[in-house]
């Protein structure tokens, strides 16, 4: 019966349904010049959502950044693949890497704004187009790890899919690779007043985007406050003619850390970019966050006294918005100062469609 009921509804699909597409699409797929189509992933990396453009399937005779905003949507997101959030909206053009590995360039757009940002730092992005590129290989050539550079910023990561029985099937593991290490010369102090007459104080961590590192989780609820966390490590930024010095790529991350034994914390965070908050920890702000917890915990503790250890390895429980994740900083001793070499995070990713975009006019 149940049979019978299923080749009755298939019936009427196949022959009450139109086969035929709309005239506008026909009119759509029948005008589409070249130049105006590119083959696109659309890949979610963690929270985000990530365009994914291989250089080589993109119209020749058409710059990066118009692109971008073409495939985003020119007049406004609702003509493309944009969204109504920051984390809906960035974009990574990616190519080999003539020293060998792979290398993107990454942008976003900020919805209502008619331009594209280039070159801020986003290992959610680097983790997306090494999926793409993890499927586009023959079977015999997958497993291993993809290693990917952001052009502006320089961030290298090695990106390798989990096999491990209990991580989900979309899990990677993307380990940043510091080159040069990270040292405490990496991080500036940094105050303002708060509205109740009391000062504030927090650390400016660079990397790629600018992070404050700001104690206490609930610290930056306070939009007036931020506001002057975000103007102070602006000016600061500027006057020392930092890479990306420009609000666009401030970001704050109010936290809290717990530490269970001497190498392995708990800790609870919160990301604001400018006047959003963040819906996860991106994989740079995890990774800066676990870098300047480990290298204050190594300095105030007994590794900086004692006989360490060559390398040690800190354990991370990172909490946000967006649930646990687990970091490992690597750190190790160069000259009897500590360092840190690398950082692992742990994000989920999913391919969600691969086909023919066609570019807003």
């Amino acid at each position: 019966m149940l049979w019978s009921l299923l080749l009755g509804w298939l019936a009427v699909f196949s022959t009450g349904m139109p086969t035929e597409l709309p005239e506008s699409l026909q009119k759509k797929f029948a005008n589409a010049r070249s130049e105006d189509q590119v083959r696109t992933c659309l890949v979610r990396s963690g929270t985000s959502r990530i365009i994914v453009v291989n250089r080589q399937d993109a119209p020749p005779g058409i710059d990066e950044e118009t692109l971008a905003l073409r495939l985003f949507g020119r007049d406004s997101v609702a003509d493309g693949l944009g969204g109504d959030h920051y984390q809906l909206n960035k974009l990574a053009i990616w190519n080999r890497a003539s020293g060998g590995g792979f290398e993107f360039i990454f942008f976003s757009l900020a919805p209502g704004s008619r331009s594209v940002s280039r070159g801020a730092e986003c290992g959610h992005a680097a983790v997306a187009v090494a999926l793409v590129i993890e499927t586009g290989r023959p079977p015999s050539e997958r497993g291993g790890p993809v290693r990917i550079r952001n052009v502006d910023t320089g961030q290298n990561l090695e990106i390798t899919a989990r096999k491990d029985a209990d991580q989900d099937a979309g899990a990677c593991l993307a380990k940043v690779l510091h080159d040069p290490p990270i040292s405490m010369s990496n991080v500036v102090e940094l105050s303002a007043p708060s509205a109740t007459g009391d000062e504030i104080r927090w650390e400016v961590v660079p990397a790629g985007n600018i992070f404050a590192m700001v104690p206490g989780r609930n610290t930056c609820e306070d939009r007036a406050l931020r506001r002057e966390i975000q103007a102070v490590t602006l000016q600061w930024a500027r006057s020392s003619s930092l890479p990306n010095a420009s609000e666009e790529f401030i970001r704050t991350i109010a936290h809290d850390v717990q530490w269970k034994g001497p190498t392995h914390a708990q800790v609870h965070a919160v990301c604001h970019n400018g006047e959003e908050r963040h819906n996860s920890l991106p994989v740079s702000g995890s990774s800066a966050l676990c870098n300047h917890l480990t290298l204050q915990h190594l300095v105030s503790s007994d590794f900086s006294r004692s006989e360490a250890p060559a390398g040690v390895d800190f354990d991370f429980e990172l909490t946000s918005v967006s649930g646990t994740e687990a970091v490992q900083a690597h750190a190790s001793q160069r000259s009897g100062s500590w360092m840190i070499d690398s950082t692992s995070c742990n994000t989920n990713v999913r391919l969600l469609i691969e086909g023919t975009a066609f570019l807003s006019p």
